[in-house]
């Protein structure tokens, strides 16, 4: 029995050890984009576009960044894919050249990456074309320090969209996947999904407008704004947790702004569950 205790106490003593040491030799590096994640155009075919990102070095110790291409693609459960460039059918990683592709930024020093979009002709391109240029802090190895023991590294890393909308072409079709009732993090939400089975980037504000028994506007619930891509879904989250126990009649809508709106009809009972 004693040597049970004791033994957890050296453990826990070793824990501890470990712990601090980890905090001594942990390596970070702070870059950040100052000019948006998302970088959308509007073209036509044959036209050149071009654009930079900016980024700045918010540490005090010289950082290097490396950037580089990938196609981009997300689900409504969380996933997120960021693949080989050309895997997506609808990837512009090979109309975009960019630089540069490595540079250094001392302390609080500021750069530019810029890059050029160049449409192809004669391709029949309808809708949009997107990948993403990652931008990547590198952590330098400090040989200085011991081998052994724990090391954390905290690397930045950002993926700047970079979407070509084809003029006005592509049709818009934003279909509902799910709509239910769901608990997160102990708080009532309304938890709707939709998947972009059209052929143009869609940015739709979810709302939900609820009636009680009599017909009357109960309240609308809206959410931010959030970016589908063709052939890609997003969950949007609305929350209900204030709302009177009893049961409403909803109308949900999608609404995209200057492209269309996308609605659905749904009977809702709100309980102590």
């Amino acid at each position: 029995m004693n040597t049970k205790l004791h033994n957890i106490k050296y453990t826990f003593v070793f824990f501890l050890f470990a712990l601090s040491f980890s905090f001594q030799n942990q390596a970070f590096c702070s870059i950040v984009i100052s000019n948006g994640l998302t970088h959308i155009h509007k073209v036509e075919e044959g036209q050149v576009v071009r654009g930079y990102i900016e980024i700045q070095n918010a540490g005090f110790q010289k950082q290097a960044v490396r950037v580089y291409q990938k196609d981009y693609s997300f689900s409504h459960d969380g996933a997120v894919f960021y693949d080989e460039p050309h895997t997506n059918v609808r990837s512009n990683a090979n109309w975009i050249d960019f630089s540069p592709a490595y540079m250094e930024l001392d302390p609080h020093q500021k750069s530019v990456i810029n890059y050029e979009v160049t449409i192809p002709e004669g391709q029949e391109l309808l809708g949009s074309y997107w990948s993403v240029l990652m931008v990547e802090g590198i952590v330098s190895a400090k040989p200085e320090l011991p081998q052994s023991g724990l090391n954390i590294s905290t690397i930045m890393r950002y993926a700047i969209q970079i979407a070509t909308n084809i003029g006005d072409t592509g049709t818009n079709n934003l279909e509902f996947v799910e709509a239910k009732l769901d608990r997160i993090d102990g708080q009532k939400v309304g938890s709707v999904a939709l998947i972009n089975n059209g052929e143009r980037l869609l940015i739709p504000e979810v709302s939900i407008e609820l009636f009680d028994k009599e017909g009357q506007s109960v309240r609308v619930i809206k959410t931010a704004k959030k970016k589908i891509y063709p052939g890609t879904s997003a969950r949007f989250l609305l929350g209900l947790e204030d709302l009177p126990m009893g049961e409403y009649e909803a109308v949900v809508l999608a609404d995209c702004s200057e492209a269309d709106v996308f609605g659905l009809n749904l009977s809702l009972s709100l309980g102590n569950d």
